[in-house]
């Protein structure tokens, strides 16, 4: 007779490993850019930045909404140099 374990995980869960997959094959595209080693971390903080600078830099706002979002692209640059990134 076949033994078969059969495991359930809740939608927590299962979202928790389908982020972590994508964060290690960021943390991959990274470091075979940067040629070193990047911390799935790391990398999550490297596409924050990439999302608040294309914000900051592609839309069309008023003056107020920009600042904003200028605001919010130096603070995850402040955040990648607090993880240590370079």
């Amino acid at each position: 007779m076949k033994k078969e374990l059969s495991v359930t995980m809740n939608f927590g869960t299962k979202v928790r490993v389908a982020l972590q997959s994508v964060g290690e094959g960021l943390a991959k595209v990274y470091s075979s850019l940067l040629e070193e080693p990047i911390s799935v971390k790391q990398a999550w903080k490297i596409l924050h930045a990439s999302v608040a600078l294309s914000f900051a830099a592609f839309t069309s706002c008023s003056v107020f909404a920009h600042f904003i979002l200028v605001t919010w692209f130096l603070f995850t640059i402040w955040d990648c140099k607090r993880a240590g990134l370079k």
